[in-house]
């Protein structure tokens, strides 16, 4: 689903009438794409200039027979509606690029500004639709479109990721039997297919994974065959996904005498993405987090909310390169069952996901590298709320009257941008509170 590079359409159109038509704008536009082309990782389709209604029609049927992930609209100078109509309501992708006046004096050569301001008016333009308008050089048009393409990175995971439900979510946990509505497909299997793997593990699997976790003493010979089994029959029946919402309790610590916490970890640092909780649009919120650059993201609970920060924990399924000075492994906090991962989550910029109801919340902050509960956790400060700087206890009042689901999904940088431009391309609109559930804090 994500290895292949975007196909990327560029459409130069202009008005014949106008004398910038004439001045080859549309070349420098197009070289500078290719310029691009390997900088950003994208494919580059180019189209004739469209000077009429037939000719974007003709274009317009092209971008979707040949699969086009988005349509780059050059306006050279000023471009009536109808011409642009076809492009217009595509159902794909749009930046429609104006190129400023060659000169400021004397008779109007280009009026592309114009031109960009009446089809961003139109009423058949299928929104969302990106505009940019500035000259044909690489280094600010490289700035402007890398968000772009990290952001369509993402919407391909919401329409097209395939993700394995095993399980489903644990008794109790209402909120996480929601499937996605973005395209996104399910594949449901029952816990007792991954009961039935784990007691069929070839042996020379097992013994090279037992191989690993022996380098934990903490481990007893028990747990660590029962722990190496689970992350082989789970490595298997992950295969072909692009990630796997696990039910990892109560059965399988009750049924194994283990907890998955350090496999799925383990799995983690293997590059595989799992959900802890059967929570499947968290999984779907890691993935996004992931496509548009932020590493491997984890699930986390809010269980703190005090002075100007959050503390964000979760039961240790956190890979390594999470970890502020390594990790240790120690049994469950309330299971007493081996093993989860302790980490305290390193210091820097994060930002988080959570899908849920056709809708999206999106927070950014700092984890401060300060250690919290045993699991995986650190404390956040800096917190924004879909963009909007908030003290911890206006943002509890946002995320409770929101009704989200506990879990939210975190990356490592700053990746607001690219994560607004991917819900938007989505038509997954940010939430806030509904006025159904409010409530008070104090300290």
């Amino acid at each position: 689903m994500r290895g292949l590079s975007p196909k990327v359409l560029f459409v130069p159109a202009f008005r014949t009438l106008f004398r910038g038509s004439r001045l080859g704008l549309e070349e420098g536009m197009a070289k500078t794409l290719e310029c691009l082309e390997p900088r950003l990782g994208f494919q580059l389709v180019r189209a004739p200039v469209v000077s009429s209604y037939e000719e974007a029609s003709r274009v317009a049927y092209r971008a979707v027979a040949e699969g086009i992930e988005l349509v780059v609209v050059g306006l050279v100078t000023f471009v009536t509606g109808e011409v642009l109509e076809p492009l217009l309501r595509l159902p794909i992708p749009k930046v429609l690029w104006a190129v400023p006046e060659v000169k400021q004096e004397g008779p109007l050569s280009q009026n592309a500004l114009c031109g960009l301001n009446l089809a961003l008016s139109l009423p058949y333009l299928k929104p969302p639709a990106k505009w940019l308008y500035g000259p044909a050089e690489e280094r600010f048009l490289e700035q402007a479109l890398r968000t772009t393409f990290k952001a369509l990175g993402g919407l391909r995971v919401l329409r097209g990721a395939r993700l394995l439900w095993l399980g489903g979510p644990p008794p109790g946990f209402a909120a996480f039997a929601e499937e996605p509505s973005t395209g996104a497909s399910v594949e449901r299997i029952e816990l007792e297919t991954l009961f039935e793997a784990w007691h069929e593990v070839p042996k020379d699997e097992l013994e090279e994974e037992c191989s690993y976790w022996r380098a934990f003493s903490c481990m007893a010979d028990e747990a660590l065959e029962a722990t190496a089994r689970l992350v082989v029959a789970l490595r298997h029946l992950a295969q072909g996904y692009d990630g796997v919402a696990l039910r990892d309790w109560p059965e399988i610590p009750e049924r194994l005498g283990v907890v998955p916490s350090a496999a799925l970890a383990r799995l983690a640092d293997e590059g595989f993405t799992f959900a802890p909780e059967g929570d499947l649009m968290g999984l779907l919120s890691q993935l996004v987090l992931e496509a548009v650059g932020g590493g491997k993201a984890i699930l986390l609970d809010i269980v703190v909310a005090e002075g100007r920060a959050l503390q964000l924990w979760h039961g240790g399924e956190a890979p390594a390169s999470w970890a502020k000075r390594g990790f240790r492994l120690v049994p469950h906090f309330n299971r007493g069952l081996p093993a989860v991962r302790d980490m305290t989550l390193k210091r820097g910029p994060v930002s988080g996901l959570r899908l849920f109801r056709g809708k999206a919340v999106l927070v950014e902050g700092e984890l401060t590298g300060q250690g919290g509960y045993t699991g995986s956790a650190g404390w956040v400060t800096r917190v924004r709320w879909n963009g909007e700087p908030l003290d911890p206890q206006v943002f509890l009042q946002r995320w409770l009257g929101a009704r989200v689901p506990h879990h939210i999904a975190l990356g490592q940088g700053r990746l607001g941008q690219p994560l607004r431009e991917a819900l938007a391309w989505a038509g997954v609109d940010l939430a806030e509170p509904e006025g159904e559930v409010w409530g008070a804090s104090w300290q």
